[in-house]
């Protein structure tokens, strides 16, 4: 029966190939082919999309299903795709012989040289022990595989799987016509034997198998004599894989749903990007959303590196501009349901009811569109006044962009209590977190989102950790990574521990409120940060750019191309030695002042900030902020002034958010000023003592800043609305090594 398979997939392969046709060309030549390609409407893109939540036999996932939605609702109506070239296989027709059989006959079979093909996998993987006996050839005896609905095969003992191997798909991607081929593999083969990284379910299948079907690599062979001989072995395409050889793929969860997290961070980044971006840019992207959750335990990676295309996906977005929604279903002239598609999980599980948008290139009369409930992904929406239809019309597919962000005050901790800890010290968590305001749910199970984990240290050690002198309570990431010098004595009581740790919790919270206030792709304020290294010559680390831009900008005076360049070329996330001194460049692209504030946290885990010097006018004892004027540019710290602001000595990850807004920060500067060392007359950096109290005064900050553009909402008690016109928020995430 499987021989009949494979004789039927050979012969549809054998049609395939045939159509090869294309020949190897010199980089220039290809660039200009590329180009080319992109400036032909006729060329076809082709999608498979296999995702597989129910896998029976006990185990399961619960994201894969919504990966395949989000990539589909990406390729449809963010890239152009025609709905019927997108073959969807989720759950039971995810069977191992419908994947193959659907790659031949949807992709190889129809794929012609310039098309655009894109595979998807969601689901668990594991590696198989290969006998070397029976393939001499095989490195090390371990090969990678994912497993299909009806790959896990009960057995005694531990189940087996039959997989179908990484390397049969690479073959499979090499087999198509066409050049413009990526590999989206939302899965993980390493396993530690458990279900679960912290508080996220894993995509490692718990278990190796040492069960491999020999007609596997009978396939393989085939497939490789029927390849052309043009056709190089590193041209199978890109591979883009959710985590690295020795790490796990885990799953995001949100109120209402669950996800891949790779594939959440990869569709949301798509989603905001303009007008395209490069497949190292949007791999860093996907790993600066990840590293919150996960730290240094997965981080994305191109398995494969025949060469990087230009964009990602092979594909310019038909639309030039960025979104952050789209209509799914209309139910009448003024009332529709939204897919919420480009923004972050962190937002998005407080985006709140209220909320406005407005469509993409909306006309001089365009009616705003308020966001009336949520529910997951979803949302319903209507038209904010009914007194005239909306114009235009909405309709399934239009794209829509933010325009007012409605977030609650009430905003907590969610804490996770580690599984492994005794009954009697989960009775005595809850009931100390009980007593601090600032958390707001405590979980002991369950699949809600949550902040942190209050656990033993030794529960998230791994086999490769190094002994350690201690075994007591400490926060850890919600994938498991302890945070920096929260780590107790053994024997203390959970009950001292937790009040130990209050500090460390507000800093969490106030982080999480800066977190919410992001949006490099839908503010439009007019501005750019560049992130600069002094050695002792300025070169740029990393570059932010608002890019929903409806103003007309002005270029900052002495506008530096090259640093800019630079910049862009950047590989992976930066890498700052210890000591580096650095400098912000700030300027002004807009026609309105803005004023600025410069906070974060470093490898050491404390929160600092800058701020600028204060000027007391000649007439009056108030005290306004330093603004960077239209056109003009502002270094941080200014050379001129003496202060110096270096990188921390210890090693870990930085977070900065550079935040401008149209009013001062006076609430924030009221917070600032409890701070012994805060001066007036200087600028300077702050290690804060109050992060939360800051963080709070911010948000109402970024609040009446927005009532000088917002005309639609009255200001609320009981919710920050911010106007995309009012503030921005950029953000910047580097190792310090």
């Amino acid at each position: 029966m499987k021989w009949d398979r494979r004789t039927f997939l050979q012969t549809l392969l054998t049609w395939g190939v045939a159509q090869e046709s294309l020949t190897w060309l010199n980089s220039n030549q290809q660039l200009q082919q590329y180009y080319r390609t992109l400036a032909e409407p006729t060329h076809r893109k082709l999608a498979l999309l296999v995702g597989v939540n129910d896998y029976g036999s006990g185990f399961g996932l619960k994201g894969c299903v919504t990966d395949v939605e989000r990539q589909k609702d990406l390729l449809i109506h963010r890239f152009g795709f025609n709905t019927q070239d997108i073959l969807t296989l989720t759950d039971k027709e995810a069977t191992r012989e419908s994947i193959e059989t659907a790659f031949v006959e949807h992709l190889v079979k129809q794929a012609k040289p310039g098309d655009v093909v894109i595979f998807h996998f969601s689901g668990y993987g594991n590696y198989v022990n290969i006998p070397a006996d029976l393939i001499p050839t095989v490195t090390k005896g371990q090969l990678p595989g994912i497993i299909a609905k009806d790959g896990i095969i009960s057995s005694k003992g531990n189940p087996k799987t039959d997989n179908i191997l990484q390397d049969t798909l690479a073959l499979l991607g090499r087999s198509l016509s066409t050049d413009k081929v990526t590999m989206v593999l939302d899965t993980s083969y390493h396993s530690s034997g458990q279900t679960l990284q912290g508080h996220l379910r894993v995509r490692s299948f718990p278990y190796p198998t040492d069960t491999v079907d020999q007609e596997e690599f009978i396939f393989q062979a085939q497939l490789k004599e029927k390849l052309p001989k043009t056709k190089a072995a590193n041209r199978a395409g890109i591979i883009l894989t959710a985590a690295g050889s020795q790490q796990v793929a885990t799953e995001v969860k949100g109120n209402g749903f669950s996800a891949g997290l790779f594939t959440y961070a990869l569709t949301q980044h798509l989603w905001s990007t303009v007008p395209a971006s490069r497949l190292n840019i949007t791999l860093n992207k996907t790993t600066e959303q990840i590293l919150p959750i996960m730290g240094g335990k997965q981080k994305p990676q191109q398995a494969n590196r025949p060469g990087q295309p230009l964009f990602t996906y092979y594909l310019l977005p038909p639309v030039s501009q960025s979104a952050e929604a789209f209509i799914s279903s209309v139910e009448d002239a003024t009332t529709a349901t939204i897919t919420l598609t480009g923004f972050p999980a962190n937002i998005l599980q407080y985006y709140g009811a209220n909320s406005i948008f407005y469509p993409v290139s909306p006309s001089p009369d365009s009616a705003p569109l308020q966001l009336r409930s949520r529910n997951g992904l979803k949302a319903k929406l209507r038209q904010f006044s009914s007194d005239q239809p909306p114009n235009p019309p909405l309709t399934v597919g239009q794209l829509l962009q933010e325009s007012l962000r409605c977030l609650p005050h009430n905003i907590g901790l969610s804490v996770a209590l580690d599984p492994k800890l005794q009954r009697i010290e989960r009775v005595d968590a809850t009931s100390a977190f009980s007593a601090i305001d600032l958390v707001s749910d405590v979980l002991t199970e369950g699949e809600q989102p949550v902040d942190c984990i209050l656990g033993l240290r030794s529960s998230f050690a791994t086999p490769s950790s190094q002994p350690q002198d201690t075994d007591g309570y400490a926060l850890f990431l919600p994938g498991g990574e302890q945070l920096p010098n929260t780590v107790g004595k053994s024997g203390e009581a959970i009950k001292s521990a937790i009040e130990r740790l209050r500090p460390t919790l507000e800093k969490l919270l106030a982080m999480k409120l800066w977190g919410l206030t992001l949006n490099e792709s839908s503010s439009q304020l007019p501005w750019r940060v560049t992130l600069e290294g002094l050695d002792p010559q300025p070169y740029p680390i990393e570059q932010r750019q608002t890019t929903r831009i409806k103003s007309k900008t002005v270029q900052p005076e002495g506008k530096d191309k090259t640093n800019e360049t630079a910049v862009s070329n950047l590989p992976g996330l930066p890498k700052v030695p210890r000591g580096t001194r650095l400098r912000y460049r700030l300027e002004n692209l807009g026609e309105q002042s803005l004023y600025y504030l410069i906070l974060g946290i470093n490898s050491s885990g404390k929160a600092i900030a800058y701020l600028p010097p204060y000027e007391e006018e000649a007439e009056s004892t108030e005290q306004e902020p330093r603004f960077i004027e239209p056109g003009m540019k502002n270094f941080i710290p200014a050379t001129s002034t003496g202060l110096t602001w270096t990188t921390s000595s210890t090693q870990g990850w930085e977070y900065i958010l550079a935040i401008a807004a149209v009013t001062p920060f006076e609430k924030t500067l009221e917070a600032l000023k409890k701070i012994s060392e805060f001066k007036t007359d200087k600028d300077q950096i702050l290690s804060l003592e109050n992060p939360l109290e800051m963080a709070q005064a911010l948000l109402e900050d970024l609040g009446i800043a927005s009532q000088q553009t917002n005309t639609i909402l009255e200001s609320s008690p009981d919710n920050y609305i911010l106007d995309v016109k009012a503030w921005s928020t950029l953000s910047f995430i580097y190792q310090v090594i």
